[in-house]
């Protein structure tokens, strides 16, 4: 698996004219973007959700923390937004 270092010598990073003028900690934030969007391509949303799961549960498990707990919102419906108010200034 490539590194994100791998991914600062990325041609994607290397040849775009922005990145060649950015920051240190700006790439880094891009070569780790590239990193996973290459490692969940082709996911299906159910994949990734179960990838990104992995890969969070992993790392509290280094931190030697409890395990993350999840809340499932599904078949909870649309969120309906309140009416704007509107307001109408005196003259």
């Amino acid at each position: 698996m490539k590194t994100i270092q791998d991914y600062m010598n990325d041609p994607r990073i290397l040849n775009d004219p922005l990145m060649k003028k950015a920051l240190e900690p700006v790439k880094q934030i891009h070569a780790i973007r590239l990193k996973l969007q290459d490692e969940t391509a082709g996911m299906t949303v159910a994949e990734e959700a179960e990838y990104h799961r992995k890969k969070t549960e992993k790392l509290f498990a280094d931190f030697d923390l409890p395990s993350p707990q999840y809340v499932d919102l599904s078949g909870q419906g649309k969120v309906k937004p309140r009416p704007t108010m509107v307001s109408i200034g005196h003259s």
